[in-house]
């Protein structure tokens, strides 16, 4: 179920992915998971640190909410992670809004998450490739 256990848990949309979800027995087989957002195996990548210093899904994902089918829309490059990195301010927000697709990023307030939260994003090789 990824993000669907806590995104739009009651959508009409998802209901037939809500049915089948389970172990894959029986009359309700899983749905077999299509990878969207690709990273080489050799990058470390952990959402929960993302999330838990306020990057929103819009920033990495786009607006999953707009579209027909999901697609990859930004690079996931090393240049692209490593100029987040480098200013994280412009792509945190409260942490109540993290699945919220409406919310935009405001860089000055990001600053002042930077500082409360304690941020400090690693830019040395190691912090992803492990």
């Amino acid at each position: 179920m990824g993000c669907h256990k806590q995104v739009k848990t009651d959508s009409v949309l998802l209901t037939e992915l809500r049915e089948k979800y389970g172990d894959g027995k029986g009359d309700n087989p899983a749905i077999e998971w299509v990878k969207v957002h690709m990273l080489p195996d050799y990058a470390y990548f952990n959402h929960a640190v993302h999330v838990g210093a306020g990057v929103g899904c819009a920033s990495c994902h786009g607006r999953i909410d707009q579209m027909e089918v999901v697609r990859q829309v930004e690079p996931l490059s090393m240049g692209w992670c490593l100029e987040c990195h480098r200013e994280p301010e412009k792509h945190l927000r409260p942490l109540d809004k993290i699945t919220d697709m409406n919310f935009t990023p405001d860089p000055v307030q990001g600053l002042q998450f930077k500082k409360d939260r304690n941020l400090h994003p690693p830019t040395h090789c190691s912090a992803c490739h492990r």
